[in-house]
């Protein structure tokens, strides 16, 4: 069912570890809440060997694109709601689809809130009240500035019914990534009070469909995938992830969900006239050599067609305990440019036994792309927490987690392992027969 709309108009020491972590792989670029949002700025034109240096150039581009007084920005239209059926029972998912446009072509600024769900594509879910009444959310539609242009959800009839069961699906961002996230199904039981001698549901797979043109296929109810590469062309990108649930008896049940990333490339371009240079690191969390050096990789890579060159590249040193952190220095990485696509790799590394009160080394890069806009980014190496001992520890003594902790180590072949490292083995189900308990009961 789809409902077309005129123009409807009416005036979001570890515990610290962590947290420099995130640092790691993402840009610390300067960013702008949307509601504060200047008007973009025009690319800066192409210098000559005789105007004026590049960081000069580069500091009055970017001086213009934050001053620039942003116009008034009218309210979005909206083009079209998409209601994907006429009817559903109470709690199944239904597909609304927004469609809108700005008259002022700052598209790229749109988005859009539907209910209590971000995002222009929502599987919505409609609870009626105990006397089977109901209200139609409302949608939000945004522009630059936050100017918004809002309008009921279409009615569609919500019938006293309801499925079996529904499949709900979680998203996190994993830590020290810039766009990987890993994926949850769950199976929630919702109509079967009603049917008490409904068939189980025993999962044996889950098929994954990403949106952005990859898929995959777990027997676990999770995944992983990253997003990181996503085009940064507007404020948010969007992906509708869908799986796909089939049992062991061949039943098959269906979950959605709408994935929202902003977009801070976009922003630091569009807004500042400054290109970002990402870095990924290899492996994810630094890890020190029985030589005491932490060595990483740290891909560097940006969304431009062109390479950027490297000017500059500086470092700065932060020391356990300390309140202030050492000046900024040259630092060499043998960069001359990063070229678009894949980037390039460079090796950073920190020796702990020359360097004992270092915390953490920051690098700062600056340079400039072939259309004179600014290109910077940061990343970090960051030392390690020091090895658990027995003075520093305490000793693990239930028998449940010992037994798990020992099993871990086995299956991963490390030597140390984390609560994350179990959650997940748990939930791959090699924990079960240490429970003392039979495995987990299948979905209902």
């Amino acid at each position: 069912m789809t409902t077309r709309i005129g123009e409807h108009r009416s005036k979001a020491q570890w515990i610290g570890g962590v947290v420099l972590a995130a640092a790691l792989c993402w840009v610390l670029v300067w960013s702008v809440h949307p509601s504060r949002a200047p008007e973009p700025a025009p690319a800066a034109p192409k210098a000559s060997a005789q105007e004026a240096p590049p960081s000069a150039r580069r500091a009055a581009s970017a001086a213009a694109a934050s001053t620039r007084a942003p116009a008034e920005d009218p309210a979005p239209i909206i083009d079209e709601i998409e209601v994907e059926k006429p009817e559903v029972c109470a709690g199944e998912e239904n597909l609304i689809t927004v469609r809108s446009h700005t008259t002022n072509g700052t598209d790229e600024y749109l988005h859009s809130v539907i209910g209590t769900r971000t995002g222009s594509r929502v599987p919505l879910r409609v609870w009626p009240e105990m006397d089977g009444s109901y209200e139609m959310p409302t949608i939000s539609v945004f522009g630059r500035n936050n100017v918004v242009t809002r309008i009921e959800v279409p009615r569609y009839k919500v019938n006293a019914c309801k499925p079996e069961r529904i499949v709900v699906i979680t998203h996190r961002l994993l830590p020290s990534t810039p766009g990987e996230f890993e994926l949850t199904a769950q199976i929630v039981g919702v109509g079967l009070k009603d049917k008490p001698d409904a068939t189980p549901f025993k999962p044996a797979s889950y098929a994954w469909v990403f949106d952005d043109g990859g898929s995959g296929k777990t027997k676990a109810p999770f995944v992983t995938h990253s997003y990181e590469r996503r085009p940064q062309t507007a404020l948010v990108s969007e992906f509708l992830i869908r799986v796909e649930v089939q049992s062991e008896a061949g039943e098959k049940l269906t979950g959605r969900a709408l994935l929202q990333i902003p977009n801070t490339m976009f922003q630091d371009l569009a807004e500042r006239g400054i290109v970002t240079i990402a870095a990924t690191p290899t492996p994810r969390f630094p890890r020190q050599d029985g030589d005491g050096v932490v060595r990483q990789t740290f891909r560097l890579w940006h969304h431009g067609d062109a390479p950027v060159r490297i000017d500059t590249v500086t470092a700065v040193r932060h020391y356990a305990g300390a309140s202030s952190a050492s000046p900024l220095e040259k630092a060499s990485l043998s960069l001359v440019e990063i070229p678009p696509g894949q980037g390039v790799d460079v090796d950073v590394s920190l020796d702990t036994v020359r360097e004992p009160d270092v915390f953490t080394i920051t690098y700062i890069l600056d340079g400039e792309t072939a259309e004179g806009h600014a290109a910077r980014g940061t990343f970090s190496l960051m030392k390690p927490p020091p090895a658990p001992t027995k003075e520093s520890s305490t000793p693990v003594t239930e028998p449940v987690l010992l037994a798990k902790i020992k099993r871990a180590r086995e299956l991963l072949a490390q030597e140390f392992v984390t609560d994350e490292d179990i959650w997940r083995l748990e939930r791959e189900g090699k924990m079960a027969d240490l429970d003392g308990s039979p495995p987990p009961a299948p979905a209902p």
